[in-house]
Parts: structure tokens; C-alpha cells; sequence
């Protein structure tokens, strides 16, 4: 075979495996790891079901797949949420840490054609099955996005209870993860409109719910 020959198959199979991360995306947010088969997942990609074994053999690895295709993308715009409140003198303490922390989550929520809506859609709705065997090493790398949070908080206050730090934020995540994976929630609260003014009215509002209970915890 040709170079030609072996950058076209390259190309292909680069393409065919873009598809079914993309399916996954869609199918896993929508049934859930378990609701969704192979079988499906090659129907929505709309390839052959030896095409899918090919590439990734099981449900398991395509779940992997595209947990790794997407989670550095998402920490970086998570990162960036803190950086841009660092540089603005805006990270000084617990509601500045709890905004840059949940913004990017309902931006990105709010947009659909964003390329990380059905991504973060699909991590909430498998965090509900963070105890499934085959889901939960996938799951557990998603830790590095928490991380994030919770050493902002510990820059600003180095004094917290790690104990309580994580139950509070245990309990932000929850919230969040139901708020993500519900797709009429962020329609019913901004009257179908997302616009940065209605975006930020929801913000505020799940800001004060969350740091008045963080506060509460950590300050005890």
C-alpha cells in the first residue's frame, strides 16, 4: 500500500472513531451507560457493529474513549475560570471560588452547540452510576476536575477542615450533576432564554445557595 492508501485509512479510521465517541456522547447522556448497547451505539454512529469491537473492543473502552477525549478540554476551561478570577482580584473567597467553579458548568450546559455541552450532559448523567463497576475507573478521573475547586479554596483558606471542605463540596457536585444532566432545568429557570444577563441571574442565585453552605460547613 501506498502512502496515499495508508493516509486515507488513517483518516477513515480516525473518522469512524470520531463518530462513535460522538454517538457515546449523545447515547450515554440520554440512556445512561447501562440503557445504551453496542449495538445502539453503532446504529447512532451509523457504522457496523465489527467496525465498533474493531476500535474499541467493548462498552467499557469507548466509555474511556471519550472520557479522555474531552476531560483535558474541560479542565482547561475550568482552570481558565480561575484564572480570569485571579487576574481580576475576584478569587478572594468563597462565593468567588463557588462562581468561577459552577459559570463554566451552566455555560456550557446553556449552549448546546458548544463542544463540551453533551460531554459534561454525559458525566453527570454517569456520575448516578459512579458505583457500576465498568463505569467507575472512567468516573474517577473526573476527580481532577474537583481538584481544581478545592485547592482554590485551600489557597485562600489554608485554615479549612479537608473533612468538611469535602462534604461541602460532595454536596455542590450533586446539586450541580442534577442541574447538568436535567436538560429543561436551566430552560424552566431563565424563561427559555440564554442570554449572559439570565445566565447570570441563575449563577447568582445557585452561588448563594451553595456558598451560604459551604461557609456554614467550613466555618463551624
Amino acid at each position: 500500500m501506498d502512502s496515499t492508501g495508508a493516509s486515507g485509512n488513517l483518516q477513515k479510521g480516525a473518522k469512524t472513531r470520531a463518530s462513535i465517541l460522538d454517538a457515546a456522547e449523545r447515547l450515554f447522556s440520554h440512556r445512561g451507560y447501562d440503557g445504551t448497547s453496542l449495538r445502539d451505539l453503532a446504529g447512532e454512529a451509523d457504522v457496523r457493529l465489527g467496525a465498533l469491537h474493531y476500535h474499541f473492543g467493548a462498552k467499557d473502552q469507548v466509555l474511556a474513549a471519550a472520557i479522555d477525549r474531552r476531560l483535558g478540554t474541560l479542565h482547561d476551561e475550568i482552570e481558565a475560570s480561575f484564572a480570569a478570577a485571579r487576574a481580576g482580584n475576584r478569587l478572594s473567597d468563597v462565593q468567588d471560588c463557588v462562581r468561577a467553579f459552577i459559570m463554566p458548568f451552566l455555560v456550557i450546559n446553556a449552549d448546546r452547540s458548544h463542544p463540551l455541552h453533551h460531554f459534561v450532559v454525559m458525566t453527570s448523567h454517569l456520575m448516578s452510576s459512579y458505583r457500576v463497576p465498568e463505569v467507575e475507573p472512567a468516573i474517577r478521573r473526573l476527580s481532577a476536575i474537583t481538584q481544581i475547586f478545592i485547592t482554590a479554596l485551600c489557597d485562600i483558606r489554608a485554615d479549612v477542615d479537608t473533612d468538611r471542605l469535602l462534604t461541602g463540596t460532595y454536596l455542590i457536585e450533586a446539586a450541580l450533576i442534577f442541574m447538568m444532566q436535567d436538560p429543561g432545568f436551566l430552560d424552566d429557570l431563565s424563561e427559555h432564554h440564554h442570554s449572559a444577563e439570565h445566565l447570570d441571574r441563575i449563577a447568582d442565585a445557585s452561588l448563594a445557595f451553595f456558598s451560604a453552605g459551604l461557609s456554614a460547613l467550613i466555618d463551624r
